[in-house]
């Protein structure tokens, strides 16, 4: 594996701090502000540029060159319609990615630093509690939903809690008695963000995650750590029930009697909040098998839709909504085959590119595995794995915050374990 040329010792400070603010802000302020997560992702793009001499040229490590095609082929296919080959849809996404894989160059010569991203962290979850508290007590709202919509503000919270909590387990023995109580408060203000906004859809992803977390820690030897972070999940759930046990409850058996009705094709089945994502579900599926290499594009979509409604073959309940309320199907109507095949390949390159094998574990012989570079990792498989959840019940690249969100944070979390491996292997190699 190629690694990145180290780093003039005589780089600018500027660019240095850069790096550290950006690594900072993308996931600290992502729910706090307005287009929050368009702060860091600013800074990170700006200083590429403007210090363009600095890197440009120097050599890339393999895994930024993956991640980098990656965004350069989602770049061109986000802006493509699919309605025509040679139509553009107004979207401004290849600007954005084009520049992620700039700060992404920019971050191998200017890696951030672990601590900044953990402090970005835990001010994220913290900033996202303390705003769903206010939305929902001082004014009007009767869910909170940030600066955003409550299903996106949900999912990037419930991120962002989780990130505290494996920072937490992870780092402990590195952090003081404070942090660590820290730690644990901004990640109980994350899932308390997520359980104002009053959805479901993130609550799907929890067990899945970890689980997966809890069995990637424990065959890397972690055995403490996940009796820990067990543990707090189990007292954490408990809690939950105690709290909203009766509404979850309510909410779990109108949600099945929502499936019931649309089953047995209730006339006003399609209305509800299930019925009508699987009124649109199965809208979509259709609309794909009757287009499936290429789909119908994303005018084509709504022009199609309303003649389906139109004709009787979808209920009217689909007609305000432009996406499908489910990641996959709405790709497979739009752009067929070949964009499902693309954003399959969109979460996969991060999971290759973070999976904690054994092997990458132990990559500095001698030395004892190193828990930033671990933290690093599980953090880059997070962010995928939540999105694959959260893509059952929602289309989170229709929004600007699910796009800015996943892309920087990732290109971010690469740098830094880029840097972080490269600091080691100098180190070891000091005689």
């Amino acid at each position: 594996m190629s690694r990145p040329a180290a780093a003039p010792s005589a780089a600018p400070s500027a660019a240095a701090r850069a790096s550290q603010l950006a690594a900072f802000l993308v996931p600290g302020v992502a729910l706090t502000l307005p287009s929050g997560y368009s702060f860091g992702a600013a800074v990170l793009a700006l200083a590429s540029l403007v210090f363009v001499r600095q890197w440009w040229g120097r050599s890339w490590d393999r895994r930024a060159l993956a991640w980098a095609l990656m965004l350069a082929v989602m770049a061109v296919m986000w802006t493509m319609s699919f309605d025509d080959w040679h139509v553009r849809s107004r979207s401004d996404q290849f600007v954005k990615y084009a520049l992620a894989i700039t700060g992404l160059g920019f971050l191998q010569t200017f890696a951030p630093r672990v601590r900044p991203l953990g402090w970005g962290m835990l001010a994220g979850a913290l900033g996202a509690g303390l705003v769903a508290v206010y939305q929902t007590g001082w004014t009007d709202a009767h869910r909170a939903n940030g600066f955003t919509n409550a299903i996106q503000f949900s999912g990037i919270a419930l991120v962002l809690a989780l990130a505290c909590c494996f920072g937490v387990l992870l780092l402990w023995r590195s952090l003081a008695a404070w942090q660590r109580a820290l730690g644990l408060v901004c990640s109980l203000f994350g899932l308390l963000a997520v359980i104002l906004s009053d959805t479901r859809g993130s609550w799907i992803v929890l067990p899945f995650v970890l689980l997966i977390g809890a069995a990637l820690l424990w065959r890397c030897g972690l055995r403490k750590p996940v009796g820990l972070g067990l543990l707090a999940a189990v007292l954490g759930i408990g809690g939950l029930v105690l709290l909203k046990g009766d509404e979850m409850a309510q909410r779990y058996h109108t949600a099945v009697h929502e499936v019931q009705s649309y089953e047995v094709q209730d006339r006003h089945a399609a209305e509800t909040s299930v019925g009508q994502r699987l009124a649109h579900w199965h809208l979509a599926w259709h609309m794909g098998l009757d287009r499936p290499l290429t789909g119908w594009g994303l005018q084509g979509y709504i022009a199609e839709k309303a003649r389906r409604v139109e004709a009787g073959e979808a209920s009217a309940s689909v007609l305000p909504y432009d996406h499908a309320h489910n990641e996959l199907l709405d790709m497979f109507a739009k752009r067929g085959l070949v964009g499902v095949a693309l954003l399959l390949a969109f979460y996969a390159v991060p999971l290759l590119i973070f999976w904690p094998t054994r092997k990458r574990m132990a990559q500095c012989p001698g030395m004892p595995m190193d828990r930033q570079i671990l933290y690093l990792r599980m953090l880059g498989i997070l962010v995928p794995m939540c999105y694959i959840g959260f893509g059952l019940t929602q289309v989170f690249f229709a929004h600007n915050s699910g796009h800015l969100f996943y892309v920087y944070l990732l290109v971010l979390l690469l740098g830094a374990l880029i840097g972080r491996e490269r600091a080691l292997l100098a180190l070891q190699q000091k005689p």
